[in-house]
């Protein structure tokens, strides 16, 4: 076996097109595994848990390539390295026939018409050129983290005074102009606008809507720290302004954790001067807001989006063949396991089970319950692999499924696993087939378990939503038909999953 490490000095790439050529690399044969990172401090933490620090990779800046291989042999190490460069060469290649701008003023020469941009860049150096955006009258998404609260009440009060959008940092989620932006789906246009604190909340809300036959006039991402004391709320505030300007809302949608006492007072105040029908989800123990004055309060991103279309949620329907594989559980299959991509998803999850069952997680609402990283509980637990602690030096579950799956096949051979609860996320940004990953682990769980789920054999009962729209490039029709053909029960809302999970383990203790 040979594992090691590599720099490449000043080979700065972006870091989702290092993200795919890590899972392209490990998946060749005699590779057990392949990074490729920037050489920044939290991605050097992670060389170091792997042992392989040394001079070069200590000396790595985040402008620097590190490459990190565990190979079979010498010989498949230096494959694997061959493998990389080619990946990166033909990615710089197959760009070749854009017409790329040196610069952001050289962009906005070219284009009079920019108004926008979208900044994914290591976080420590956003600061100065969101600025240099925001001086020249550009809107600014920001997909980067490790944004310092300072710089991003600096840039926020930069762009409330020029009345501009600053979303993020770590917005992962936006929809302007019925274009989605980066992890985002394909939704109908319509009169609902949105802003949110969340991105997957973003995501799960609009295509509910889509579903039930509405539309999204916009979706503005906030970054998850706009609620916080210091943020006061400024981009939530000053994005509602501009939704109550816009023609085309007709309803407003406000997605968050509860925040500062502050700040809710202030954006709820903000809310209720549009006159338009407000629904606020303010994700969290209890009501943050009351209903009243044009107000909706809601509890889940479920309530949120039937309360947006002024529609009656259906009570939640148990199939024979579900209740079936409830009753065929062994007596020791006693636990949900919940293995979520959305952290918004895991987080509604939580709030569901809470004073229903005691159920870990890595979220945990209660410190009692809070698990450390790996994250595996003994009972019921419900985590968020799309946390940091998972995704330090790795892709980001929704982009590559290989740790979930992992996880997956574990807690299926688990015998008291009684329900294996997962999330499914589609649209731009996500896994080619998210469903393919899953049924790949249901079929090594099963030949490993040596139980057969669809031949009513004693495995655990598999539960599911899949997140999306059949405008997504994965297609929501075309991903639970291959999820329900492998034995998954599918359901329509993240909370109805939830409720059946719940449904199935009453029925067992």
């Amino acid at each position: 076996m040979t594992v090691k490490a590599v720099v490449r000095k000043n080979q700065y790439q972006d870091s989702v097109r290092l993200m795919t050529v890590s899972r392209q690399v490990s998946a060749l044969d005699r590779v057990n595994n392949c990074l490729a990172l920037l050489g920044t401090d939290g991605n050097k933490k992670v060389i170091k848990d792997l042992g392989l620090m040394d001079a070069g990779v200590k000396s790595a800046t985040p402008n620097d390539l590190v490459i990190c291989i565990d190979a079979a042999s010498a010989k498949d190490w230096e494959r694997a390295v061959a493998e990389v460069d080619k990946l990166l060469e033909q990615s710089v290649e197959g760009d070749a026939g854009e017409e790329k701008a040196g610069s952001l003023s050289e962009a906005l020469e070219t284009n009079k018409d920019i108004n926008m941009a979208l900044f994914s860049i290591p976080g420590q150096f956003a600061k100065l050129d969101v600025m240099e955006a925001l001086e020249k009258g550009l809107n600014v998404m920001l997909f980067s983290d490790n944004v310092s609260l300072e710089d991003e009440i600096l840039l926020k009060k930069i762009a409330v005074q020029k009345n501009l959008l600053m979303m993020g940092p770590d917005c992962g989620t936006s929809i302007i102009n019925g274009v989605p932006l980066a992890f985002a789906n394909v939704v109908k246009r319509g009169s609902v606008g949105i802003v949110a604190a969340s991105g997957t909340g973003i995501q799960e809300v609009t295509c509910l809507i889509d579903s039930l036959g509405g539309g999204i006039s916009h979706a503005i991402g906030v970054g998850g720290r706009d609620m916080k004391k210091g943020v006061d709320g400024m981009m939530m505030s000053l994005a509602i302004d501009k939704l109550a300007r816009d023609k085309n809302t007709k309803t407003l949608v406000l997605i968050s954790k509860p925040g500062d006492k502050a700040a809710m007072t202030k954006v709820m105040a903000r809310a209720r001067k549009t006159g338009m029908p407000v629904v606020a989800c303010f994700l969290g123990r209890g009501r943050a807001v009351k209903s009243g004055r044009g107000v909706t309060a809601v509890n889940t991103l479920e309530e949120a989006a039937f309360a947006a279309m002024k529609r009656k949620k259906p009570a939640l329907k148990q199939t024979r063949k579900l209740s079936g594989e409830i009753k065929a559980l062994g007596s020791k299959r006693k636990y949900i396991r919940g293995l979520y991509s959305g952290g918004t998803l895991c987080y509604e999850a939580l709030l569901l089970y809470d004073g229903k069952l005691d159920v870990h997680s890595n979220i945990a609402l209660d410190a009692k319950l809070k698990l450390k990283y790996p994250a595996k509980g003994k009972k019921h637990y419900c985590i968020d692999m799309g946390d940091d602690d998972f995704t330090k030096g790795k892709p980001h579950p929704m982009i590559d499924s290989t740790l979930r799956t992992k996880r997956f096949v574990e807690e299926y051979r688990n015998p008291s696993t009684a329900v294996i609860l997962f999330d499914v996320v589609l649209g731009y940004g996500a896994s080619d087939d998210p469903a393919g990953d899953i049924i790949d682990a249901i079929k090594k769980a099963e030949k490993k378990a040596g139980s057969k789920i669809k031949k009513g054999g004693d495995g655990p009962v598999l539960m599911a939503q899949v997140c999306g729209t059949n405008g997504d490039p994965q297609s929501l029709n075309a991903q639970e038909a291959k999820l329900g053909d492998a034995g998954v029960h599918l359901f329509a809302t993240n909370a109805d999953a939830v409720r059946a999970s719940i449904k199935a383990v009453e029925r067992k203790l």
